[in-house]
């Protein structure tokens, strides 16, 4: 059988025509029309509540779907999520949680991954993505999480104090020696804190104090301690948690207990009232100019750029750097402290993600939604301050190259390009300490908590309450099973 050229021209053009719709149905970017009449849920806890508040509307009118917003209390995201999941509920499609908790979360099977997901539909800007991103939301090698959040803690520092000459000539004469800018040591800032705690040295009639950070119990206080643990009893690569090989917790080492001492210590030099300090007083408190220095995410940069709504005092005056180091770290392999500087960056929380529930009714719209918010074009304005304090830090390549939106959102070029240097140095560190992410991860950490509040309100000594962490990881260690949470813990390390 002849068949025509025009004939065969005609089934080619056909076939191309089929061909073109279905390459333009397979992709991320959602459609007009696309979802009309479903609806999505979403799992939030604030102040991330801000993205998906900003991009709702506009994904809303364009694929014809509705996204609910339940918001719940930080203390409370965990069970409520879990609740979900072990009941097999299915309330929500959508999930934004802490990637430490990967280990429950990922590890234990609830989320759906999304590689076949990224390879049919593709996925906006992989290659953009941070590599110390691209881990935290894996797991056994496989995505099971949306970037959305570059989270490490940093130091922040007022300028007008620990920058001005007549201040650092003060303290050189009653410390004697010259501190560095910015302080390169915990000890370094235990002087500089008490030299500037108590007096106005800002002079604008009001007391100021010298060091504040998280510290209420349940609002994540136990990473401002965990940033002291890092330098004195870890190593640049070296996570301080376990015994990899036979899962002993390592918590009540002389390491541990010299950081408990010291974040002890810091709170002579503190505000007043700083035992309710959750992340979000910390941020506030610290923008309105109570305090000379302060840890955080990178948060207090986002607010510090915007007197009118958050009532920031400080724009402009804040200085950025990583967290100091130790004169000395206990090296838990030989089982003796080591002397001479050290210095550990520490992926904090290692930020929020978003996921989708394999209970989801709306996986691929799920799906949709998420790349929708967190491609690159759009992420940049939840990071820069544009909309605001999100509570989403910079993880793209891209976001810290765009320095014109961060001048949109508020900053000056120059606070701009040190504060994102400070955290691409940090998240690009491949020696930079990965949080706890085994299963259990959540339960380890509330009673790292709940014996450091003890600690910070002077009820216990921190020899005890080291002694009090070990005895309690122990027994949660041995709920989880010994021999899997060591299998784990050994993969998670990238020992296995």
């Amino acid at each position: 059988m002849k068949i025509s050229c025009k004939a065969l021209l005609a089934v080619v053009l056909v076939l191309l025509v089929f061909s073109v719709a279905w390459a333009a149905e397979k992709t991320w970017q959602s459609q007009e029309g696309e979802f009309k009449g479903k609806t999505i849920t979403v799992l939030i806890t604030d102040p991330h509540t801000a993205v998906v508040e900003a991009w709702k509307p506009e994904w809303e009118a364009l694929t014809g779907a509705k996204v609910e917003i339940i918001v719940v209390p930080y203390a409370s995201l965990f069970d409520k999520m879990m609740t979900d999941f072990i009941t097999g509920t299915g309330a929500y499609d959508l999930i934004c949680w802490p990637s430490t908790w990967a280990g429950d979360v990922m590890g234990g099977g609830w989320v759906i991954p999304l590689d076949d997901y990224m390879k049919e539909y593709g996925y906006p800007g992989w290659d953009d993505v941070m590599p110390a991103i691209k881990v935290v939301v894996s797991w056994a090698n496989k995505v099971y999480a949306f970037p959305y959040d570059g989270d490490c803690h940093m130091f922040y520092y007022r300028k007008d104090a620990l920058e001005n000459p007549d201040y650092q000539a003060q303290f050189e004469e009653k410390y004697g020696y010259r501190y560095n800018v910015p302080p390169k040591t915990w000890e370094e800032v235990m002087d500089i804190a008490e030299f500037f705690n108590g007096w106005d040295w800002d002079n604008d009639g009001e007391t100021e104090y010298g060091f504040a950070f998280i510290a209420k119990r349940k609002t994540q206080a136990m990473w401002s301690y965990l940033d002291f643990v890092m330098q004195y009893a870890a190593q640049p690569g070296v996570a301080p948690f376990f015994d990899p090989d036979t899962m002993d917790p390592l918590v009540a080492n002389p390491g541990w207990i010299e950081a408990m001492k010291m974040i002890q210590k810091a709170t002579q030099f503190a505000p007043p009232g700083l035992l309710s300090y959750g992340y979000s007083e910390l941020r506030q408190a610290f923008v309105s100019g109570n305090s000379a220095m302060a840890i955080d995410w990178g948060d207090i940069g986002i607010m510090e750029q915007s007197p009118e709504e958050y009532g920031s005092k400080v724009k402009g005056l804040l200085g950025y750097g990583p967290l100091p180091g130790a004169k000395k770290t206990y090296d838990f392999k030989e089982g003796k402290w080591v002397e001479g500087y050290n210095q550990v960056n520490f992926l904090n929380f290692g930020g929020w993600v978003f996921s989708i529930s394999k209970y989801s009714k709306n996986p691929l719209a799920a799906y949709k939604f998420a790349t929708y918010f967190t491609a690159p074009e759009r992420s940049i304005l939840d990071v820069c301050g544009i909309h605001g304090y999100t509570g989403a830090n910079p993880w793209r390549l891209s976001h810290f190259e765009d320095l014109d939106k961060w001048v949109e959102g508020g900053w000056s070029k120059e606070s701009a390009e040190k504060y994102l240097n400070t955290i691409r140095t940090i998240l690009s560190d491949p020696k930079a300490v990965t949080d706890l992410r085994i299963p259990g991860a959540a339960e380890y950490y509330d009673y790292l908590d709940l014996h450091l509040a003890e600690v910070l309100s002077g009820q216990t000594e921190a020899e005890a309450a080291c002694k009090a962490i070990y005895e309690d990881w122990v027994k949660i260690t041995e709920n989880y099973g010994k021999e899997a949470q060591r299998k784990l813990y050994r993969e998670s390390l990238g020992l296995d």
